[in-house]
């Protein structure tokens, strides 16, 4: 039986590969938490410089699925933890890692899946590809999925919610979702040209920029020049001498 998440080490890039092509690779409890592990355990390992995130097959993620293992949660508590803190810890994981997570997306990217896209430190996207956010027709307000989308054009975000209608590449390289979009022949040899240049990189700046990037914005923002000249100085200091 094929593996649903596939991990592969290329030198200091590790790729992740979600292998459920024929249902859209979308994500069941246990994906999740082996995406999330597998992430987490990646932060800690010093030989990994980077970390690509795909989706087998001509789609990236068609979102995640609704069932439960175990049935339906009993309450609000049981519902959080078996239900929202698994699709929570994968943001946070991606987050925390200390290395830059490149996702590679074409085609669909939706629920779920545009979260993993917005979560993503950077993206780079087929022309074919497209977002949306579909949940308020299953019931649910995607909140979570917003969460992971505060990088995005607030409106932008809003009205994927409220018109669950698809973006194409363009739109979403526009509002900020994606990173840059490419013809998808094209879009292999550009992710190779940037693994290539963040594989060159100091490590230590190459995680400094993650940090900082994540961390600043979210300051005052006196505190977050202070922040990014302390940043600066650590860093170089390492290399006087």
């Amino acid at each position: 039986m094929a593996k649903d998440i596939l991990v592969q080490r290329k030198g200091r890039i590790v790729h992740i590969t979600l292998n459920r092509p024929r249902k859209g690779n979308l994500m069941s409890t246990r994906m999740k938490e082996i995406l999330t592990d597998t992430v987490n355990g990646l932060g800690r390992d010093d030989k990994t410089c980077a970390i690509v995130l795909r989706g087998n097959g001509k789609d990236f993620c068609h979102g995640r699925e609704q069932a439960l293992p175990g049935g339906p949660p009993k309450n609000a508590f049981d519902m959080h933890n078996r239900a929202m803190g698994k699709i929570l810890a994968v943001y946070a994981a991606f987050r925390n890692c200390p290395v830059p997570i490149v996702s590679v997306v074409q085609g669909k990217a939706l629920g779920f899946g545009c979260a993993l896209v917005g979560g993503s430190d950077v993206a780079y996207a087929s022309t074919e590809a497209r977002f949306a956010l579909p949940e308020m027709a299953h019931g649910t307000a995607p909140t979570l999925a917003m969460a992971a989308l505060a990088k995005v054009s607030p409106k932008t975000v809003c009205d994927l919610v409220y018109s669950r209608e698809e973006i194409d590449a363009e739109t979403a390289l526009a509002t900020g979702l994606v990173s840059r979009v490419f013809p998808p022949a094209e879009l292999d040899n550009a992710v190779d040209g940037l693994l290539a240049r963040l594989a060159a990189y100091d490590p230590v700046d190459v995680k400094a920029v993650k940090r900082f990037q994540w961390t600043g914005p979210q300051l005052h923002p006196d505190i977050m020049s202070d922040l990014a000249g302390y940043t600066l100085a650590t860093v170089r200091s390492r290399k006087i001498g």
